[in-house]
């Protein structure tokens, strides 16, 4: 039996760069695809349309068809579904690190898969929420450079 691909939870930041072509978004984007490493979502599908509103977005701004051929890929064959909620717990403390609740779907989700690796540039998890994902959930928070050298 072969082992599963590899499974990422990947912030929708990731794709608005690699729709503005940054080579480490787009590279890390690539291997996914190439690799068929897995995909993970929320079976309440707001990571989905979160990314649907991103190629939408860069449609009307000009960006590239990679984010949208590889969303059309990921979400055919590669796309793994976990609950999106959290806690109550970890609501209570992410609320306390001013964490931004559009995030959480990602958190929670990422907590749920097996590899618990956690895709993001976005300034909205700094130091301290990423210690917190580290020590509470065991949710590792990668930048796109870090991902893509995996």
């Amino acid at each position: 039996m072969s082992p599963s691909p590899p499974d990422w939870t990947i912030d929708t930041n990731v794709l608005y760069k690699a729709a503005s072509v940054d080579m480490n978004a787009v590279s890390f984007l690539m291997t996914i695809f190439k690799e068929r490493h897995i995909v993970t979502f929320d079976t309440e599908g707001r990571i989905e349309r979160e990314y649907r509103n991103c190629i939408e977005k860069t449609r009307i701004e000009g960006g590239n068809e990679l984010v949208k051929k590889w969303f059309i890929e990921v979400v055919g064959k590669l796309a793994y579904k976990f609950s999106g909620r959290l806690s109550q717990r970890h609501q209570r403390s992410l609320r306390k690190l001013a964490f931004d609740r559009s995030d959480w779907p990602f958190v929670a989700v990422c907590s749920m898969a097996l590899s618990k690796h956690l895709v993001s540039d976005d300034s909205d998890y700094h130091d301290n929420i990423k210690s917190y994902l580290k020590s509470s959930m065991h949710i590792n928070v990668l930048s796109t450079q870090e991902a893509a050298d995996l």
